[in-house]
């Protein structure tokens, strides 16, 4: 197995997201070859392994970074004084807002790649990383909580529940001209079910 310099390592790498970037929007990741990745980063197929197992494990890896808006979003959430409502309608809004501008994430939603990416990757990779959404999630949700303004559900499953309502963008298609008033619904029916009260005036307008 080839050895790099850290520098290189990093070179490398980002060379082997950003491309595999690329190709993956224009290809999908079924029509996508590890010889085309390592041939837009020049470098031998054998060195790829050095950074991942299969191009499904790059495809993830680059899912996963498309997706870390999130991680920033529910630490803005944790330190906001506005209503846990509010909040909630921006979490659901800004999710489907990236998804709908971000190229790649429409593949991974939109166009049967998760169903792909799931059959190839390992069963405890896909499980360490509903477990991470999971805990990010959990110290927001146990705030509202204990403010009494949210349903004591258990935060797994709260957070499972945001993770099917955004799942709804799979079926964009198939939904047609009524995929965007479906999804506002949506986010307005979780959000009031979840949240214990209309107390905080957001009304029916959110």
């Amino acid at each position: 197995m080839p050895k790099f310099r850290k520098e290189e390592k990093e070179a490398i790498r980002e060379c082997l997201l950003s491309k595999g970037k690329e190709l993956f929007i224009q290809y999908g990741l079924k029509k996508t070859s590890l010889d085309d990745i390592v041939a837009a980063c020049g470098i031998a197929k054998g060195s790829f392994y050095s950074f991942f197992a299969t191009k499904e494990e790059l495809y993830f890896e680059i899912a996963k970074r498309e997706e870390s808006f999130k991680d920033k979003l529910l630490a803005d959430m944790l330190s906001s004084e506005l209503p846990p409502k509010v909040l909630l309608h921006e979490l659901f809004r800004t999710s489907f807002e990236t998804i709908d501008a971000n190229p790649f994430l429409q593949r991974v939603f939109r166009q049967d790649e998760w169903e792909q990416l799931v059959r190839k990757l390992p069963q405890e990779t896909l499980q360490q990383h509903a477990e991470e959404d999971t805990r990010a999630a959990q110290r927001l949700f146990e705030k509202w909580q204990g403010q009494g303004a949210m349903l004591p559900l258990e935060h797994e499953v709260v957070a499972g529940l945001l993770r099917a309502v955004v799942f709804v963008s799979l079926h964009k298609a198939e939904l047609g001209g009524v995929y965007g008033r479906v999804v506002e619904l949506l986010i307005r029916f979780v959000v009031n079910g979840l949240t214990a009260s209309d107390a905080d005036g957001t009304g029916e307008g959110q």
